[in-house]
């Protein structure tokens, strides 16, 4: 007998293991460099991994040891993120919420549940949406489908 999909099979992390998994900006920083350089950062102008890491500035935090004009960056660039003063666990919710909820999200959902105004929550929905539709995605690795039939 074939079950229909339904939640009593998926696993997935609780909003509440999530929050204790990123209690912080700084871990959902760290979360992200983890995905983005798994094996450590690499300058997004020459590609090279000989890169300072941690240097003391308030957003960019590594340094190209090989370009030119020594090029600060953050693993915004490149990605989704790029050009946002949106804090990284703000992203991380917001796409932990875009990407189980079974309908959507609004970006008024979004406004209230992460307390930044409208226009920068449809920025983010809109930056999530389109890394869908790349060849290239900036995420590799198993994708659940849930509620598709067929």
């Amino acid at each position: 007998m074939i079950k229909a999909s339904g939640m009593n099979y998926r696993e997935e992390i609780s909003l509440v293991e999530l929050f204790n998994m990123f209690p912080d900006n700084e871990t959902a920083r760290k979360w992200f460099e983890d995905q983005m350089w798994p094996d450590g950062p690499l300058c997004p102008h020459c590609k090279t991994m000989n890169v300072q890491s941690n240097i003391n500035h308030k957003t960019m935090t590594h340094r190209c040891r090989e370009c030119d004009d020594k090029p600060m960056f953050s693993v915004k660039k490149g990605s989704i993120m790029e050009g946002s003063n949106i804090p990284y666990r703000k992203w991380v919710i917001a796409i932990y919420l875009v990407t189980t909820s079974l309908k959507g999200v609004s970006s008024m959902k979004l406004h209230r549940d992460l307390k930044i105004s409208q226009k920068s929550t449809w920025y983010m929905l809109h930056r999530i949406r389109e890394a869908y539709e790349t060849d290239n995605p900036l995420y590799d690795g198993p994708v659940e489908v849930n509620e598709t039939y067929s």
